[in-house]
């Protein structure tokens, strides 16, 4: 395994080794795949079925800050859209005073109501978090 401000790499044949070994790990890393699998599934259905303003307006929830230190380019990337849509939305909010933005970075102003903008699926990933892991999403 590496450290020291790398990322860790663990070796796949002593991970199949204590899977092996470990019912409770087993039935662990299956949660995991259903979640993982629950995530992908929501976050396809909310590409399709919400606004990016409603997408746009749960980031905080998922990142958990009031700060996000996200550039409009992967903004843009995370939510499906194109950097310049991101922009546009970015501003609207920030007019709103929900946000303030500037070039990499978004400041939450008003919390409550930018949760009241967004859509419902934070709450549903965070459900089905809670249900399979036992963990925030």
């Amino acid at each position: 395994m590496q450290v020291a401000g790398r990322a860790s790499a663990l070796d796949v044949e002593h991970f199949r080794a204590f899977a092996a070994q470990s019912e409770p790990f087993r039935a662990k890393l299956a949660r995991h795949e259903q979640f993982i699998l629950a995530q992908a599934q929501q976050s396809a259905a909310c590409n399709a079925a919400h606004t990016l303003e409603a997408r746009l307006s749960r980031c905080r929830d998922l990142l958990g800050s009031e700060d996000i230190p996200l550039a409009q380019e992967f903004l843009g990337q995370m939510l499906g859209v194109r950097r310049t849509s991101v922009s546009i939305v970015a501003h609207t909010l920030q007019q709103a005073g929900l946000i303030r933005y500037r070039r990499g970075h978004i400041r939450v102003l008003d919390l409550e109501v930018l949760r009241d903008s967004a859509c419902e699926c934070y709450q549903t990933l965070k459900s089905q978090s809670d249900r399979l892991l036992g963990l925030p999403a």
